[in-house]
């Protein structure tokens, strides 16, 4: 049976996914992998402990989906898991904080993909500067468009917390960048 996937809500997709139906667990993992690889990653910094991370995640998730009492939004209950099972991860493993991997440059890159490349670094540097829980907020919201409301509950932090740390976290991240950029501009020049 191929599930038209356009037509049927989170729900629908949920209750398939409850039943067993490979399709809407792989619609599911679909939408949502891509941010919490991310997640996971800015917690480990290794693609490796975080492409566990997730596999681990979405076990947790869908062994536990008919558990889900949809208070919240799937994609807040499911980077919880991510979040909780990262965390695991790096303090099993006591994973020191270090920079990200970043993506090697071929050689039929285009200018805008260097530029998109070189933005990405630069705000992968900041972001490694910004302490733990900050560099998860801003990811969340800029990053999974995730309310205030949403990362509290996924971070297990007050709304009016969130949006202090995001406030506090953006003015930081903007220092860094500058600081960072003026640096790479003086050797330029």
């Amino acid at each position: 049976m191929s599930l038209n996937k356009h037509r049927l809500t989170e729900d629908q997709l949920l209750e398939l996914a409850i039943l067993g139906d490979a399709e809407a667990i792989r619609y599911l993992v679909d939408t949502y992998r891509d941010i919490a690889f991310t997640l996971a990653l800015k917690i480990l910094n290794n693609r490796e402990d975080a492409e566990e991370v997730i596999q681990d995640a979405f076990m947790k998730a869908f062994s536990a989906l008919s558990d889900f009492r949809k208070a919240a939004r799937f994609s807040t209950w499911l980077y919880r898991i991510v979040y909780n099972t990262a965390l695991t991860k790096r303090y099993a493993k006591k994973a020191p904080v270090s920079e990200t991997d970043f993506p090697a440059i071929g050689e039929e890159s285009s200018w805008n993909q260097l530029r998109q490349t070189e933005r990405k670094k630069y705000i992968d540097l900041a972001l490694q500067q910004l302490k733990l829980e900050d560099r998860l907020i801003i990811t969340l919201h800029y990053m999974a468009d995730k309310s205030t409301l949403e990362i509290g509950q996924i971070l297990d932090m007050k709304k009016s917390a969130v949006k202090m740390r995001l406030l506090r976290s953006r003015k930081q991240l903007e220092i860094t960048l500058k600081n960072l950029l003026q640096h790479e501009l003086k050797e330029l020049l």
